[in-house]
């Protein structure tokens, strides 16, 4: 570990929590978000699927960060856009076409996101040892699961005691309820916003470098080069379809009801 560098304590929690934050709230608490305002099943299970594939595909953009300033740069810049995006989120809710604005937003979120992750485990990497990265491994997984709970949890709570709070109950006029379903989930939003605003001020403070920007690729077209040689490297491995196919069909049911069955509760 770099000895100019801060305990890690006081930002491995954090910038975790950051990582988990924007995943669930996409694949799982905007199912919520929009099952409430009266969008339909096939609409959510479809768009709010979509939106989910830069983590997917994050591999292919990864190379490039190395080419430009420093870890710790991307790491607080994609906070900062995630926090703006949710606020924006916020502000669509009331629009005619709030869904297609929303999920625009939210792909914006997705892609901010993802590269969030890269540049976070590239900060972990980067500047604890083998013995370190052990050692706070435990802290890692426990604040991105923290970070689920919170949001899943949580805000899908303050959502439904907001609903109250605003005159959306049982019974109510079906636009009051509307109303207050959007003023609910707009707090929701707003609040998402400031807790990633805040993380990307506090790591502004808190986070070491991660390295500086530098790679032996000489050009952007060398980076994407070499890429494509891992990918196909990668893909000649013996047995690696197998491996593949057991990746994708391990956890695919759960992958299904995740998404699904929220819509039904």
């Amino acid at each position: 570990m770099n000895q100019n560098s801060r305990n890690p304590i006081s930002w491995v929690p954090t910038v975790y929590f950051a990582m988990g934050l924007p995943f669930v709230v996409l694949n799982m608490v905007s199912v919520l978000m929009f099952k409430g305002l009266g969008i339909g099943d096939a609409q959510i299970a479809l768009w709010t699927s979509l939106i989910m594939l830069p983590w997917t595909l994050k591999f292919l953009w990864s190379p490039f960060l190395e080419m430009f300033k420093t870890k710790k740069f991307f790491v607080v810049l994609t906070q900062l856009i995630t926090g703006a995006g949710f606020a924006l989120v916020a502000l669509a809710l009331h629009l005619p076409a709030f869904f297609a604005v929303c999920i625009a937003l939210l792909a914006v979120i997705a892609f901010s996101g993802a590269t969030h992750d890269v540049a976070t485990d590239g900060v972990y990497m980067s500047e604890l040892n083998k013995q370190d990265q052990a050692k706070y491994i435990g802290w890692q997984g426990a604040f991105y699961n923290i970070a689920k709970i919170v949001a899943s949890g949580g805000l899908v709570w303050l959502a439904g005691w907001l609903l109250k709070y605003f005159g959306g109950v049982q019974g109510t006029e079906e636009t009051v309820r509307h109303e207050a379903t959007v003023q609910a989930w707009m707090t929701v939003m707003l609040i998402l916003a400031a807790v990633m605003v805040f993380l990307g001020v506090y790591h502004v403070r808190m986070l070491p470098s991660g390295g500086t920007a530098a790679t032996g690729a000489a050009s952007g077209r060398e980076t994407w080069n070499r890429l494509v040689e891992v990918i196909r490297a990668f893909f000649q491995k013996k047995h690696i379809w197998y491996y593949v196919a057991f990746i994708i069909l391990y956890r695919l049911a759960e992958g299904f009801v995740m998404k699904i069955v929220p819509l039904f509760l």
